[in-house]
C-alpha cells in the first residue's frame, strides 16, 4: 500500500501576525503591560518601535520582582516616548513607597502628552499629588488611588479643596483653578487623603460618573468636621462605598439615575452621623434606583424615630447587597422610609 506523502503547506510558515496592518498590531499591544509590549521589539526588525505607538500605556510594578528595576524601566520608557507618544490612556500602578523623582516623571508625562484617560495608583504610603496634574485639560476620566492632597501648593492657609470642572480646583483667598478640567466626565477617588482640608467640593458641567471609596475618619480620608459638596447637572451615577457617613452639606444632582451606597457610622459621633445620614439621603431625593449594602440598612435601622421621617423618594427601585454568609430581611421602617411608605416586591430586590 502506497504511503501518502505529507506535504506541509507553505502557508504554515507565514508570519501572519507581522503581516497585519500596524494599527491592528498596535491595538493588540495596547492590551499588554508595557513590560511585555516592549519585549515584542526583539521579534523582528519591523516590530522594533511598534510598542511606542500603543494607545494604552500600562506601567505596573507588580510585573517586576524588584522596584528598582521597575523604576529604571519606567524612566527609560517615558524617555523613549517623550516626544512621540500616541497613548490616550495612561495607567500607572505602584506598590510600596514611591520616590519623588519617579512620581514627578509620571505626573509630568500625564500632563504634557494630552492624555484623555488617567489611572494612578500611587502606592501604600499615599504620597502627595503634584499641582502639575491640575493643568491637563484633555483629561476625560480620572481614577486616583492612594493619593494625598496637601497644602504644599504654596498656600499655607489653604482650607478648601475644590474639585470643580471637575477636579482639584483649589479655592482660597489666593487663586481658583475653577476651569482646570472642563472635559472630565468620570472621576474616581479610591482611598485618597483630604484630611488637610475643611471643605471638599466636586463639581463639573460634563461629569457623568463619580465614585468615592474608603473615605474614613480614622485612617486618612477626611478630617473631623470636613464638609463635602457635590454639584453636577449631568451626573447620572454616584457611588459612595466602604466609607464613613460624612457631612454632605450640598448635593445637587438633578439628573441622577443610580446611587450605590455602602456606609457605616463612626461610634465616636454616632448621633451626629445619623443626622448626616438623613441629610445624605435627602440629597438623593430624585434618584431612580439605588443599591444599598447591609451596613447601610443597619445604619438606617439605628436611626431613632425613622418611621416619623418622611421618605425623600417618590419612586425608588431598590437593590440590597449583603455578605455571602448572611441573609437578612429589610426592617419594615427602613423599607417604608426608602420606598415612600409602600414597599412592593418590584421595588426591592435582595441579592
Amino acid at each position: 500500500m502506497r504511503k501518502r506523502s505529507l506535504k506541509v503547506s507553505s502557508s504554515q510558515h507565514v508570519d501572519r501576525l507581522s503581516n497585519l496592518p500596524n494599527h491592528i498590531i498596535q491595538h493588540i499591544l495596547s492590551f499588554l503591560d508595557a513590560k511585555y509590549a516592549v519585549q515584542t521589539s526583539v521579534l523582528a526588525k519591523g516590530w522594533r518601535n511598534l510598542w511606542t505607538s500603543v494607545h494604552v500605556l500600562h506601567l505596573d510594578s507588580n510585573s517586576f520582582r524588584r522596584l528598582g528595576r521597575f523604576k529604571k524601566f519606567v524612566v527609560a520608557v517615558l524617555n523613549k516616548l517623550n516626544h512621540n507618544s500616541t497613548a490616550g490612556t495612561f495607567i500607572f500602578s505602584y506598590r510600596g513607597r514611591i520616590d519623588d523623582y519617579l512620581k514627578k516623571r509620571v505626573i509630568y508625562f500625564a500632563t504634557v502628552h494630552g492624555i484623555g484617560h488617567l489611572v494612578l495608583d500611587m502606592g501604600c504610603k499615599r504620597p502627595p499629588v503634584s499641582q502639575e496634574l491640575l493643568s491637563c485639560q484633555t483629561l476625560k476620566t480620572i481614577k486616583l488611588k492612594n493619593a494625598t492632597f496637601t497644602t504644599s501648593f504654596g498656600f499655607s492657609k489653604l482650607t478648601t479643596l475644590h474639585l470643580k470642572h471637575c477636579l482639584f480646583s483649589l479655592v482660597s483667598n489666593c487663586f481658583d483653578f475653577s476651569d482646570c478640567l472642563p472635559n472630565l466626565s468620570s472621576l474616581s477617588l479610591l482611598g485618597c487623603d483630604f484630611t488637610r482640608f475643611k471643605v471638599l467640593k466636586i463639581s463639573g458641567p460634563q461629569l457623568l460618573n463619580v465614585t468615592i471609596r474608603s473615605m474614613w475618619y480614622s485612617y486618612g480620608g477626611l478630617s473631623k468636621g470636613c464638609k463635602v459638596e457635590i454639584s453636577a447637572p449631568k451626573l447620572t451615577f454616584f457611588s459612595y462605598r466602604e466609607s464613613h457617613v460624612v457631612d454632605f452639606s450640598v448635593i445637587n444632582l438633578p439628573s441622577l439615575q443610580h446611587a450605590d451606597v455602602d456606609v457605616f457610622l463612626s461610634y465616636e459621633e454616632e448621633n451626629k452621623d445619623i443626622q448626616c445620614l438623613l441629610k445624605f439621603f435627602q440629597g438623593l431625593y430624585n434618584v431612580q434606583s439605588a443599591t444599598l449594602s447591609y451596613s447601610t440598612i443597619q445604619a438606617l435601622n439605628g436611626v431613632p424615630g425613622l418611621e416619623l421621617h418622611q421618605s425623600p423618594f417618590s419612586r425608588l427601585s431598590l437593590k440590597l447587597t449583603h455578605p455571602s454568609d448572611c441573609s437578612f430581611p429589610i426592617p419594615v421602617k427602613v423599607a417604608k422610609y426608602l420606598c415612600n411608605g409602600s414597599p412592593t416586591p418590584d421595588t426591592i430586590l435582595v441579592e
